[in-house]
């Protein structure tokens, strides 16, 4: 003999924050080939430069990237969705 229950429950989207991040650290690395391109200093481009830019960049880029998914989370956590489900148990 089975037995139904029903339940409401609240169903609501969540973003992925790994692919919020990439695209954070893409666009930090987008934005570290520039700034060597754009920056000159007296000694030249040395490779402890152009390593420090990057690092930086990307570290800023992945941080703003959580940042947007975090936010974003925040913004869709308040369009939630009741839905009736029933849940089969047998006994």
């Amino acid at each position: 003999m089975s037995k139904d229950k029903t339940e409401t429950v609240k169903i609501r989207r969540a973003p992925k924050f790994i692919p919020f991040m990439l695209t954070g650290v893409l666009l930090g690395g987008i934005v570290a080939l520039v700034l060597t391109l754009l920056i000159t200093t007296e000694e030249g481009k040395t490779a402890g430069f152009i390593t420090q830019i990057l690092v930086y960049c990307l570290g800023l880029g992945a941080g703003v990237g959580l940042v947007a998914a975090v936010t974003f989370d925040a913004v869709t956590a308040r369009k939630l969705k009741d839905v009736q489900v029933s849940k089969s148990t047998s006994s």
